[in-house]
C-alpha cells in the first residue's frame, strides 16, 4: 500500500492483521524475538542496565509489566524503559539498513502492553511487525535525517512504537492518527550520542513515548492529523522531505533486519569476521604483528569514532578495540567489551598499533556503500590483506537461521546466569512458537522472575 499522509499510515495499520502477513515474515520475527529476549536478560548484568533497573524500581507505581531479569513489576512505560535499556546495553541489538532501525527499541513496548492487557503472542507479533514497518519505511523515506545527525532508530522508532501500541489497544483510524501525531512531538534522538549512556537509553525513551502517545490518544488527546507531511511537517523539519510515498507491506522491512553476531556496532562486524578469518587461517599471533589498518568511509568514521575508548560503551564503537579483542580473546562476545578492558594499559598499548584510514572520496553510507579493506603487517615483513564485503547475519547475503539465533540466545543466557536450564529451554520454545502462545503469562513470568533470582 502506498501511503502519502499520516492518516493513510493509520489506515494501513488498522486494516492489516497477522493473517495477511507472509508466514516467512512472521517466522523471522519470532527468531528476532528470541535474539531480543536473550540480550534483554544479558543486559541486566551490565552496569548501565542495572542503573536504569534500579532507577525504575525506585519509582514504584502500578505493577503492570515485568522488568525482565530483575524480579519485579512496574508501570508499563517504566518496564519498557528498563527492558529496552537492558537490551540495548549489550549492543547486540538487531538492525536493518539503510533505514538504520533496531528491533531492541520495539520489542519491550509490545511485551509490556501485552502483559498489561493480557494479549496473545499473535497479537504481540502483529503489532511488532506493523510498528517496525512504519518506522522503517519512514526511515527509508526520510534518509536525509540521518545525514543531518538525527538518530532514526530513536526518532522514528518512537512513531513505530505509537503505531504498535495503538494496534494493541484497538484504536481506530482517527485515534491511531492522533497517536502518531502525539508521538512526533516526542520523537528525538541524536547520532552524536553513540558510545554514551544516552545512546543506550534512547531505545527506552522510544518505547515509553510511543506507549504514552497511544494511551493519550485513547483518552481523546489529538495532534495535527497531517503532522508528517507538508510545510512544517516532521518530514520537512527532520529530513527536508515534505512529501513521501511509503510502500507499506510491500515486503515487510522486519524481514530485512540483520541479526548481530558480536556485541558492538554493526559497522564493525564484517571487519571482525574478516580479521578472525585471517588470524585463524594464517595462525597469526599478536606479538608478531607490527600494524593493522582498516579502511572505512566518512559515514562509518562518524560512528566508529573512538581510537582509545575509556568505557565499555565507547569500546563498542571502536575498531581498534575490536581488533585487539579478536587477537586477545579469540571468541569475541560480551566480556570483550568492558570498562576494565577499555582502560587496561595492555589493551591501550595494543590499540595504538591499529590505525583506521578514512577515505573521504568513497561513497557515504552504511555497509552497503563500500567494501572495507584490512591490512595486517607482520614484523617479519609479511602482509595479509582481506577485502570485507558482507557482515555476518545480514539477510541479503548470510541470513541467520534458528541454529545461529539459538546459539546467540544461549550465550546471552549463560552470560546472565539467572535462569535454569529448564527455564532457558522453555523460553526458547515459547518464543519460537510465539504466534501460537495464547497466554503470555508464563513466558513473561519466567523472564521477570528467573529461578536463580528467586532463590
Amino acid at each position: 500500500m502506498g501511503a502519502t499522509t499520516t492518516r493513510e499510515i493509520a489506515e494501513f495499520v488498522c486494516e492489516t492483521s497477522l493473517s495477511s502477513i507472509p508466514t516467512e515474515v512472521v517466522d523471522y520475527a519470532k527468531l528476532l524475538g528470541l535474539s531480543h529476549v536473550g540480550m534483554n536478560v544479558a543486559g541486566t548484568k551490565m552496569k548501565v542496565g542495572r542503573t536504569v533497573i534500579n532507577y525504575v524500581q525506585s519509582k514504584g507505581g502500578h505493577a503492570e509489566a515485568g522488568v525482565f531479569g530483575a524480579g519485579y513489576l512496574a508501570p508499563v512505560e517504566y518496564a519498557t524503559i528498563a527492558n529496552a535499556n537492558s537490551a540495548h546495553a549489550t549492543e547486540l541489538e538487531d538492525d536493518s539498513f539503510p533505514e538504520t532501525m533496531y528491533s531492541c527499541g520495539h520489542w519491550p513496548a509490545v511485551f509490556a502492553l501485552c502483559e498489561k492487557y493480557q494479549l496473545s503472542g499473535g497479537r504481540l507479533l502483529e503489532a511488532l511487525i506493523l510498528g517496525y514497518e512504519v518506522a522503517a519505511r519512514l526511515g527509508l523515506a526520510f534518509d536525509r535525517g540521518m545525514k543531518k545527525g538525527w538518530a532514526s532508530w530513536a526518532c522514528l522508532g518512537t512513531i513505530g512504537n505509537a503505531v504498535a501500541a495503538a494496534k494493541l489497544m484497538n484504536l481506530d483510524t482517527d485515534q491511531t492518527t492522533a497517536a502518531i501525531s502525539l508521538a512526533v512531538s516526542q520523537a528525538a534522538g541524536l547520532l552524536k550520542q553513540t558510545g554514551s549512556g544516552a545512546h543506550i537509553i534512547e531505545a527506552g525513551f522510544a518505547g515509553r513515548n510511543g506507549i504514552c502517545s497511544a494511551e493519550l490518544a485513547s483518552l481523546g488527546y489529538v495532534g495535527q492529523p497531517d503532522i508528517l507531511e507538508g510545510t512544517h511537517g516532521y518530514g520537512e523539519l527532520w529530513a527536508d522531505t515534505p512529501t513521501f510515498d511509503l510502500q507499506l507491506g510491500d515486503g515487510y522491512r522486519i524481514y530485512h533486519v540483520g541479526i548481530k553476531k558480536y556485541p558492538c556496532c554493526f559497522f564493525k562486524h564484517r571487519n571482525m569476521d574478516g580479521l578472525l578469518e585471517l588470524i585463524q587461517s594464517n595462525r597469526l599471533r599478536w606479538e608478531d604483528v607490527d600494524t593493522v589498518d582498516h579502511g572505512i568511509n566518512v559515514t562509518h568514521s562518524q560512528i566508529l569514532k573512538y581510537n582509545q575508548p575509556e568505557s565499555a560503551e565507547q569500546a563498542r564503537f571502536s575498531l581498534p578495540h575490536a581488533t585487539v579483542a579478536c587477537f586477545f580473546d579469540g571468541t569475541v562476545f560480551l566480556d570483550s567489551f568492558s570498562d576494565e578492558k577499555a582502560i587496561n594499559p595492555e589493551w591501550q598499548e595494543a590499540r595504538s598499533k591499529v590505525s583506521v584510514t578514512v577515505h573521504k572520496d568513497w561513497p557515504k553510507g552504511g555497509v552497503e556503500a563500500f567494501d572495507s579493506p584490512i591490512t595486517v603487517r607482520m614484523k617479519d615483513g609479511r602482509v595479509f590483506e582481506k577485502l570485507c564485503h558482507d557482515s555476518p547475519g545480514e539477510p541479503a547475503n548470510s541470513r541467520f537461521g534458528p541454529t545461529e539465533v539459538i546459539a546467540k540466545y544461549q550465550k546471552c543466557m549463560d552470560f546472565a546466569a539467572l535462569h535454569s536450564r529448564e527455564e532457558t529451554k522453555e523460553i526458547e520454545q515459547q518464543m519460537l512458537d510465539l504466534d501460537h502462545v495464547g497466554d503470555l503469562a508464563r513466558l513473561v513470568s519466567m523472564l521477570t522472575f528467573p529461578q536463580r533470582l528467586r532463590t
